[in-house]
């Protein structure tokens, strides 16, 4: 366990490291830029940009704890924008149209972008160079915002997908063995069976549902966890109230009825129950539970997004 977290904590410092690094690489390559065009403007600052993101790189190789990672990389982001300040006038409107497509291509609303777009057109048209760095500076600090926004969004959701994949095979597991062992205290281990069947089936629905990059300005990632539960928990209940329906009310298919499985799985003949009958037993309640988005939509369209 200590070496899962020896190496845990090598890779975030190599990742902080190579982001500081990366900020460190641009703000030279806009040095070099700007000697060219022979910009000499504002090197004091850039000069204490390098100083510190030198400083960060160091404090980098000591640090121990997950948070002043944190604290480092956002620090290095901020002192990285400050490049805007000495980026050659001719270069501007270029190097702020090539941050806000990157931005249009992580599906970042179109308000903000246009927003973006409007306030360094309008500070380029009005001729003043310091007012141009200025906007391209908060064009840099939007870039990294939402980097860091999306790469947040994709961990989180690849972590939503093995925990919903690790429950849907323990769930698959226990409702095999319980079906194996229903006999033993049937009616228990009968409901264990149809509740884990229903959760197996709204797990694997919540999956195929997990949304693709979709940034939003409200809190909607934060809350996505609790809405993976909820939903879940939707699908298993609705998974045993459907189960129940389907028994009380004879439905059959091709002339098999699922209150006859129940009634002949349920029995202490256990060779009437036949590996179709078992498989029904188990198909049927993973089947409901995965109708919960079904559920949550005829909700929202009675109800509306609140």
């Amino acid at each position: 366990m200590f070496d899962r977290k020896r190496k845990k904590l090598e890779k975030r410092r190599q990742e902080t490291l190579s982001g500081v690094r990366y900020e460190r690489w641009q703000l030279e390559a806009m040095v070099q830029r700007a000697q060219v065009a022979q910009v000499t403007n504002a090197t004091e600052i850039i000069n204490e940009a390098l100083t510190r993101l030198s400083a960060l790189e160091q404090k980098a190789t000591s640090t121990t704890n997950d948070a002043e990672f944190d604290d480092i990389d956002g620090e290095a982001e901020e002192w990285g924008t400050f490049r805007a300040y000495i980026c050659p006038p001719a270069e501007i409107e270029h190097e702020g149209n090539l941050s806000i497509n990157l931005l249009e291509e992580w599906a970042v609303p179109k308000n903000r972008v246009d927003w973006m777009r409007n306030s360094l057109a309008s500070k380029l048209t009005d001729s003043n160079i310091q007012a141009a760095r200025s906007a391209l500076k908060m064009i840099l600090m939007e870039e990294n915002s939402w980097s860091d926004y999306t790469n947040g969004y994709e961990d989180t959701m690849k972590g939503y997908t093995y925990w919903l994949s690790g429950a849907t095979a323990v769930l698959l597991v226990l409702s095999i063995v319980g079906l194996r062992y229903r006999l033993f205290a049937l009616p228990l281990i009968f409901l264990g069976v149809l509740l884990c069947c229903g959760a197996a089936g709204s797990c694997v629905s919540v999956m195929l549902k997990l949304p693709l990059f979709d940034v939003s300005l409200s809190g909607e990632l934060d809350a996505y966890g609790r809405r993976i539960l909820s939903r879940v928990a939707t699908g298993t209940v609705a998974s045993l109230v459907g189960c129940s329906l389907f028994a009380v009310l004879m439905v059959s298919v091709q002339n098999l009825a699922f209150a006859d499985v129940v009634t002949t799985c349920t029995s202490q003949d256990i060779g009437s129950c036949t590996i179709v009958k078992q498989l029904t037993l188990l198909a049927l309640p993973i089947l409901l539970g995965f109708s919960e988005r079904t559920l949550t939509s005829v909700e929202r369209r009675v109800l509306g997004d609140k």
